[in-house]
């Protein structure tokens, strides 16, 4: 038995993950009758799925798609856990996924051993888009892994500004800060080959690795890493609130985006109510409408229950910067920073129209987010 087809690298959890085996033992239906392949899933030296896979009729090939299967392993969330410019690695079961598969027979109603394993493949947590390759993954290795713009605008206050760099390998790199007269270095080792490292790139982020390198006078720094070179504008609070969402990207990793323009709360309210007469009448029989001087109630409301909703805008933006938001908007995963907590929010909006100077002139994106939680009042 030999394998014909495998998934090509930095292939997606999020794709087709497509193995075509093929024995002769298929195509002879009298000697081995009832034939199927039996392909098995193994992650990190564990099984975890069996499949039995009915020959192609017209081939006898096994066409085995294990990538519902494999993307069920992954599982991402942003927790930072460092203060510095390293504020998170994702590697594997968080980013990555190494697979080996197992292909077995079975003809006569029996399984028989393993025939044929695969090598080690690495598959990772992304997403493509309309391309014309089965994957771009491959672009972005020991780069920043991102599409957004070089050129970012954040506040000196900001304390989580995150940029994601793939790291093919455990080989070092480096992250070079420039502001003024003054540029640091900062070395990261990867624990592993094929994680994501999550930078902080905010001033008081950079600070604690380098302190006292940035000041509130600071008006704008470099950040150099992987060849890339972002120039980040410091910008004063402004009148409205500044609000930062951090969101999953397109390729599996955390990045950032300022909303420093007018911001507006909403909150979404059910509750019960039922109905009363406009008076009482106490056990003398005598009729009132009030106690005292307060009037009773005749409408009553009860098991109060509201959700928060934000209204937030962006400054103005480049036509590169609203086609990199598109990731933000469909993202599954969005935290609203809000005085240093990360609240898990969903962007109720179900499309995105992109806009472009030269057909819509000035340009910013306002988005409609909603918080997890529902809360109750007092049930009365």
């Amino acid at each position: 038995m030999t394998f014909e087809s495998t998934p090509p690298v930095y292939s997606s959890v999020n794709d087709a993950l497509v193995y075509v085996a093929y024995d002769a033992h298929a195509a002879d239906p009298a000697t081995y009758p009832n034939y199927k392949y039996v392909g098995e899933v193994w992650i990190n030296g564990v099984q975890k799925f069996t499949g039995k896979y009915f020959p192609n009729p017209t081939t006898n090939r096994g066409i085995m798609d294990f990538s519902s299967v494999v993307r069920e392993y992954v599982v991402t969330t942003l927790q930072p856990t460092g203060s510095g410019i390293l504020a998170q690695e994702l590697g594997e079961g968080s980013w990555s996924l190494s697979v080996v598969i197992k292909i077995r027979e079975e003809y006569s109603g029996t399984v028989g051993a393993v025939v044929l394993t695969d090598s080690t493949r690495t598959y990772f947590n992304h997403y493509n888009g309309r391309i014309n390759d089965f994957t771009i993954l491959g672009n972005y290795d020991d780069v920043p892994t991102t599409d957004r713009p070089i050129e970012i605008n954040l506040t000196f206050a900001s304390a989580q500004y995150y940029l994601p760099y793939f790291s093919e390998t455990t080989a070092s790199f480096n992250v070079v800060i420039t502001g003024g007269t003054s540029t640091r270095t900062k070395t990261i080792t990867p624990t592993a080959a094929n994680t994501l490292q999550i930078l902080n790139i905010s001033p008081l982020a950079i600070n604690v690795d380098y302190a006292g390198n940035f000041t509130a006078s600071t008006t704008s720094y470099t950040v150099a890493v992987g060849g890339v070179t972002y120039t980040i504008n410091v910008l004063c609070q402004g009148m409205y609130r500044n609000y930062y969402a951090h969101f999953l990207n397109k390729f599996g990793g955390y990045e950032t985006m300022l909303f420093n323009k007018v911001s507006k709360r909403f909150y979404d309210i059910e509750k019960k109510s039922f109905n009363q007469l406009a008076y009482r009448v106490n056990g003398s029989g005598v009729v009132s409408v009030k106690s005292g001087n307060t009037m009773y109630q005749q409408k009553t409301d009860f098991a109060g229950r509201f959700k928060e909703r934000l209204r937030m805008n962006t400054d103005w933006l480049s036509d590169n910067e609203y086609q990199w938001l598109a990731q933000l908007v469909t993202s599954p995963q969005v935290w609203i920073e809000d005085s240093g907590t990360l609240y898990p929010v969903s962007i109720s909006g179900t499309n995105y129209e992109f806009k472009e100077h030269i057909v819509d002139g000035l340009i910013n994106l306002m988005i409609d987010v909603e918080f997890g939680a529902t809360y109750k009042t007092q049930f009365q």
